[in-house]
């Protein structure tokens, strides 16, 4: 497995642009492709004991009464998953009296990982068997980013495990 980023230049302090800048990874996805629901009720039906058709029922219904749960304003915490809930979105106002409801121009929803899920990149709790790949270093070397297994270590790949 290889997580893949590429490094940008970002100001340190944010809303100074002119300042003091880092360089800094961002997770990319460009090179890969999104699980489907059906290809995750697939995994879940080969690892659980139910049928495909009954996990990829659980999941739909999941999504549906996770909307539901977030739209009448509660958070949802799945034990062992994390919790999800919702963000507001604005331009913002210049003072607290000024700001309505109206002035929010979307919701998001956030996923906050449990422990027990959450992938970790340093110290003596790596994740095992993950590797770190610099895209702009693979793109630059003509090489391929398909079909890695995450073997192979050069200057570009960081080891997680």
């Amino acid at each position: 497995m290889a997580i893949l980023f590429r490094k940008h230049l970002r100001p340190v302090e944010i809303g100074n642009p002119d300042g003091a800048k880092k360089v800094f990874p961002t997770i990319t996805y460009k090179y890969t492709n999104s699980a489907l629901l059906k290809e995750v009720a697939r995994e879940i039906s080969t690892t659980s004991g139910v049928t495909e058709g009954n996990a990829y029922s659980v999941l739909k219904d999941f999504r549906t009464t996770l909307r539901k749960l977030l739209l009448s304003g509660r958070t949802v915490n799945i034990e062992g998953l994390g919790y999800f809930y919702l963000s507001a979105q604005s331009k913002g106002t210049d003072t607290m009296e000024a700001f309505t409801a109206n002035d929010i121009t979307g919701l998001r929803i956030c996923f906050r990982a449990n422990n027990d899920i959450r992938i970790v990149a340093s110290g003596s709790t790596r994740s095992d068997g993950l590797v770190l790949k610099d895209v702009d270093r693979i793109d630059s070397e003509g090489s391929s980013t398909g079909g890695s297994d995450g073997g192979g270590e050069d200057e570009g790949e960081l080891p997680l495990g």
